[in-house]
């Protein structure tokens, strides 16, 4: 139980030094909107193999996508994950570029059998971000010829604590839920001269989602799984606050409290594992059109989305060459629609991915390659990320007692 003791304190000591640095996990102007830019497929094992999850399990898959998925975990060990991505952003809209490099810690969680047929995992994550900077210089009212500059900014987003249950109903038949709690900060504003303004909202809420697995094996080398989730929509209430800074001189005054209903989200998903093979399909709707903005020219909209991956591992014995105990792993996604609508434009969402597991130490390392490509219509936004992911994936047995 040691490694797992130390690994978890590390994780833990860091969790401070995540909220602090949160608005480095974009830089997309278009996060001003909503509750920001929605985080996913930046953490877990299964991200080379395109994020799919909702019928994946193993002995080694913290699986809080689908919770019920957390019964096929190993029944002898407890486990401690971290993961961390970075990424290089690029954005075109209307002939205008910019480009970033953001970075961050994107999970943390630590998962196990708790009693017969119980399984259970806790951790946190982003939900979502918000982080841009831009400016914007126009003619002044009555006076042609003269010119003045505004400049935007944002920080802050959405973290989730979530508590996870799976039960083994039956041998081919596992439930779960996840419990969470949403809460965070963002911070708007814009500047001109010696003059600025600041809203800042804060908000939380609870949230609730649901996921069944049936896992059979069909043959002596063929394992069939098939997922459902279910995510229930939730309210997120923010108070919101609003600063004024004129020259020397502050004022701050609260405003009326703010609503956001947070997408509710339904999909089904599947998984054959065949030799030395997996392979998996993943279907997810999520109803983003519950966002609203404050800006009449964008709205949002109803997303769908495909995930498939792919994965080769040889399972070699300890004593194998590293080469045939590492799991080669590769992926693709498509969102259509877009779930974000710029003055009546949509698009189309993709993104392609390819990893490597090996083990390390007491568990097992994850890495993953990703490009994202969002093309809104009418040349509103095109949007290029090429990103890096790793989870380490930390395991214990239990020695002396088996729950």
């Amino acid at each position: 139980m040691r490694a797992i003791k130390y690994g978890w304190l590390f994780c833990l000591s860091l969790l401070p030094f995540s909220a602090v640095t949160q608005n480095v996990m974009t830089s997309s102007p278009y996060s001003m909107f909503g509750v920001g830019e929605i985080m996913a497929g930046l953490h877990g094992a299964n991200a080379g193999m395109g994020g799919v999850a909702i019928g994946m399990r193993g002995k080694m898959l913290i699986n809080t996508d689908n919770p019920a998925g957390l019964a096929g975990l190993d029944t002898c060990r407890l486990f401690a994950e971290a993961s961390a991505f970075a990424k290089w952003e690029s954005y075109r809209s209307k002939g205008d570029d910019n480009q970033a490099f953001t970075g961050n810690f994107s999970r943390f969680a630590m998962a196990g059998r708790i009693m017969p047929r119980w399984y259970m995992a806790v951790g946190l994550t982003p939900y979502s971000s918000v982080g841009y900077y831009f400016q914007s210089t126009q003619e002044l009212e009555g006076s042609p010829g003269s010119y003045y500059t505004s400049s935007f900014s944002g920080d802050g987003g959405l973290s989730k604590v979530y508590f996870s249950n799976a039960f083994q109903l039956l041998p081919a038949l596992s439930v779960g839920v996840n419990l969470g709690y949403i809460f965070g900060n963002m911070t708007q504003t814009e500047a001109q001269s010696t003059m600025s303004v600041s809203q800042k909202l804060s908000g939380q809420s609870f949230s609730a989602d649901f996921g069944v697995q049936y896992s059979r094996r069909l043959s002596r080398e063929l394992n069939l799984t098939l997922g459902a989730v279910y995510g229930l929509p939730q309210t997120i209430r923010m108070q919101k606050t609003r600063t004024l800074v004129d020259n020397s001189t502050s004022s701050t005054t609260n405003m009326k409290r703010v609503s956001q209903q947070l997408p509710r989200y339904i999909g089904g998903g599947a998984s054959v594992e065949y030799k030395k093979m997996t392979y998996a399909f993943d279907y997810l709707f999520r109803q983003y059109g519950s966002l609203t903005s404050a800006d009449s020219r964008v709205t949002f909209h109803d997303s769908h989305e495909l995930r498939a991956g792919v994965c080769y591992f040889p399972d070699g014995y300890g004593s194998s060459s590293i080469w045939k105990r590492m799991d080669y792993k590769a992926g693709v996604g498509l969102s259509s629609p877009y779930y974000m609508q710029v003055r009546g434009q949509s698009g189309l969402s993709w993104r392609v991915s390819a990893g490597l597991g090996f083990p390390l130490m007491n568990g097992r390392l994850h890495t993953s390659f990703f490009y994202d490509r969002v093309d809104l219509d009418g040349k509103m936004l095109k949007r290029g990320i090429t990103g890096f992911t790793v989870t380490y994936t930390l395991s214990e047995l239990f020695y002396k007692v088996k729950l």
